[in-house]
C-alpha cells in the first residue's frame, strides 16, 4: 500500500528549520520614503539537530527526530525500511509487521554478536549487506547498489552496523561515518566524509567500497575482523547488467479488516511428515495461502500447516520494505519439508507514474527489466532455489491509463520476463488486477515485438471472494485459472496454533516451489 510522505534529509540529517529574512511589515502612514533602512544582518541557517544512539560500546550521531527501537525490549518490533529508524539489538522470531510493506528510505541496524550484516549469519542471506570482493579494513564503509544498502566494517566484538538507503546513499554514509567507541573522547569531531562524486559504483552484483572511511576510527585499526573473509564472498555469478532505483505502488482493492480468522485455531500439525495429510484447498483445486512482510518463524510456519498450504516470501529486490532476519537457504528447505509451496517474490523498481524512491525509468525500461531479472535469480541461487523455480515480480497498483506509464511498465515486464524464462526459471507477476494485470493482458505488442506474457499471475482483488475468476478485470483468453492466484483480503489479523501474524489471504493455483 502507498506509503505516507516522509520528512526531507539533507546531509543525512532533518533539517529542522532554515533561516529567513523578515516577513510582512506593518503599514505607517505617514512614513517618510526617504526614511534610512537599516539592513539585517544574515541569519545562519541552524545547523542539523542530531541525537546520539549508543550500543554495545559504540556511539552514533543520528537525526534527532528518528525513533530507537530496543528490540531486545519490544521482540516483535518490526524491522521496517520503508520509515525512518533506528533499530537495536536482534528482532524477534515473529515480527508483528503489516502484511504489505513497500519501499525502502534511510535507515539504521546495530545487531551485536553477529558475523555479517544486521541479521544476518555467515552464509545466509537476508540484507544491509551481502557479498563483496575484498577483505575490509576496520571504519571501511560500503555499499550494495542493488538493494540501496551500506554497512560499516567493525571488529569482530563490535555489533555489526547495517542500513538502507532511498534516494541518496551519500546521507546514509555521512551517518556510518560518525561511527566511534562510545568510551572515547573526541577533542575535535572532523567532518564526516560521504561517497566522492568520483567513485565508481560497480554493477556487478556484489558491493563496493565508496571510498568513505570513518574519519572518527582509530589510526592503524588493525588487520580486517575474521567476519569479513565470509561476508565478502561471492555468493554465486555475478549479475551483469545495471541495477536502477523503483517507484511506488498505488493502493490495492480494499477489502474489510478482519480482527482475526472467523474459524477456530486447529492444534499445530504434528512431527510426521504433513505430506501424510491432504492440505487444505480452495475451490477449483487452488491451495488456501497467505504473504506477510517478514518471513515467520519455523515454529509457525509449523503450526500454521494446519490450516495453510502456501506462502509468499519476499527474496530481493530494493524496495523490500522489511527486514528477513528468518529467511535463508534452510528455512526455505526445512518449509518444504512441512509440505509448504512457496511463491518467491522479488520487488524492484515501480511504475513511473507512483511516488516510490525507486522508478523505472521509461528511456531505459528493458534493461531494467532485465537488470531485475538478473537480481532475483542471483538471490534465487543464494537461497538454493534453481531453475523451474517460478519468481514473481512485484509490481504495486498504478495509474493504467496514463500510456506512458503503462507503456514503460510492460516494456520492464517482458524484459523481465523473457530474461528469466531464458534462464531456465518461471517468470511469474504480482499485481492489482486492474494495473499491471489487465495491461498485461490486453496488449499483445511491445517495442515492435510481441510481449512476452508471464507463465504464472497472482493478481491483488479484495473482494473477499473465494474464486479465481477476476471478474470483471480478467478473462479467460491468457492465463488459465492453472496459472493464476489471487490476493482476495487483506490486513488480516490471524492466530493459528497461537501464533498470530498480519497477514493478506491469498488462494494459490499458479506455479510455486516445492522440496
Amino acid at each position: 500500500m502507498r506509503r505516507a510522505a516522509v520528512a526531507v534529509i539533507i546531509g543525512g540529517y532533518v533539517l529542522w528549520a532554515i533561516g529567513s529574512g523578515p516577513g510582512h511589515q506593518p503599514v505607517i502612514v505617514g512614513a517618510s520614503l526617504a526614511a534610512a533602512v537599516t539592513p539585517v544582518a544574515p541569519v545562519t541557517p541552524a545547523k542539523p539537530v542530531t541525537k546520539t544512539v549508543t550500543y554495545g560500546g559504540y556511539a552514533i550521531s543520528v537525526p534527532a527526530n528518528w525513533p530507537v527501537y530496543d528490540l531486545s525490549r519490544d521482540p516483535r518490533q518490526c524491522v521496517r525500511y520503508d520509515v525512518h529508524a533506528v533499530y537495536l539489538g536482534t528482532p524477534g522470531p515473529d515480527q508483528d509487521c503489516p502484511p504489505h510493506v513497500t519501499g525502502r528510505v534511510d535507515t539504521l541496524v546495530l545487531e551485536g554478536g553477529v558475523a555479517g550484516r544486521a541479521g544476518q549469519q555467515a552464509g545466509d542471506r537476508k540484507g544491509p549487506l551481502r557479498a563483496g570482493q575484498r577483505a575490509l579494513a576496520t571504519g571501511t564503509i560500503v555499499q550494495d547498489p542493488d538493494l540501496h544498502e551500506m554497512a560499516l566494517a567493525m571488529p569482530d566484538a563490535a555489533p555489526q552496523v547495517g542500513a538502507t538507503y532511498g534516494t541518496d546513499p551519500g546521507a546514509v554514509a555521512r551517518i556510518l561515518a560518525t561511527v566511534r567507541q562510545a568510551t572515547v573522547r573526541q577533542a575535535t569531531a572532523r567532518p564526516a566524509v560521504a561517497a566522492r562524486a568520483g567513485d565508481a559504483i560497480h554493477t556487478a552484483r556484489h558491493p563496493v567500497v565508496v571510498g568513505a572511511v570513518n574519519p572518527l576510527w582509530p589510526k592503524n585499526p588493525g588487520p580486517p575482523p575474521a567476519w569479513a573473509t565470509a561476508w565478502l564472498s561471492p555468493p554465486g555469478p555475478p549479475a551483469t547488467v545495471t541495477p536502477t532505483p523503483k517507484a511506488a505502488p498505488t493502493p490495492k482493492p480494499t477489502g474489510p479488516v478482519v480482527a482475526d480468522d472467523p474459524t477456530p485455531a486447529p492444534a499445530p500439525t504434528p512431527s510426521t511428515p504433513p505430506q501424510a495429510t491432504p492440505p487444505p484447498s480452495a475451490p477449483n483445486g487452488a491451495m488456501a495461502g497467505f504473504d506477510t512482510c517478514a518471513a515467520p518463524s519455523l515454529p509457525t510456519m509449523k503450526a500454521w500447516r494446519a490450516k495453510y498450504s502456501a506462502i509468499g516470501i519476499y527474496i530481493g529486490g530494493q524496495m523490500m520494505g522489511c527486514g528477513q532476519g528468518n529467511l535463508s537457504a534452510t528455512w526455505i528447505q526445512q518449509s518444504e519439508a512441512m509440505g509448504w509451496s512457496l511463491m518467491p517474490t522479488f520487488v524492484g523498481l515501480q511504475a513511473p507514474c507512483d511516488s516510490f524512491s525507486g522508478k523505472i525509468n521509461p528511456q531505459h525500461a528493458g534493461a531494467q527489466g532485465t537488470a531485475a531479472a538478473n537480481q532475483a535469480i542471483a538471490d534465487a541461487t543464494g537461497y538454493g532455489l534453481g531453475t523451474g523455480t517460478p519468481v514473481y515480480y512485484d509490481m504495486e497498483g498504478y495509474d493504467h491509463t496514463n500510456s506512458g506509464c503503462r507503456i514503460a511498465v510492460l516494456t520492464f515486464l517482458d524484459a523481465w520476463t523473457r530474461r528469466l524464462e531464458a534462464s531456465g526459471y518461471v517468470s511469474g507477476v504480482y499485481s492489482s488486477a486492474d494495473a499491471a494485470i489487465i495491461d498485461l493482458q490486453s496488449t499483445t505488442t511491445i517495442a515492435g515485438h510481441p510481449l512476452a506474457e508471464p507463465q504464472a499471475v497472482w493478481f491483488a482483488l479484495w473482494d473477499n471472494a473465494t474464486n479465481l475468476t477476476g471478474a470483471p478485470y480478467m478473462t479467460s483468453a491468457v492465463w488459465p485459472v492453472a496459472s493464476r492466484s489471487k490476493q482476495y483480503a487483506g490486513n488480516r489479523a490471524v492466530t493459528v496454533g497461537g501464533f498470530s501474524l498480519n497477514i493478506d489471504a491469498d488462494w494459490v493455483a499458479g506455479r510455486v516451489a516445492r522440496g
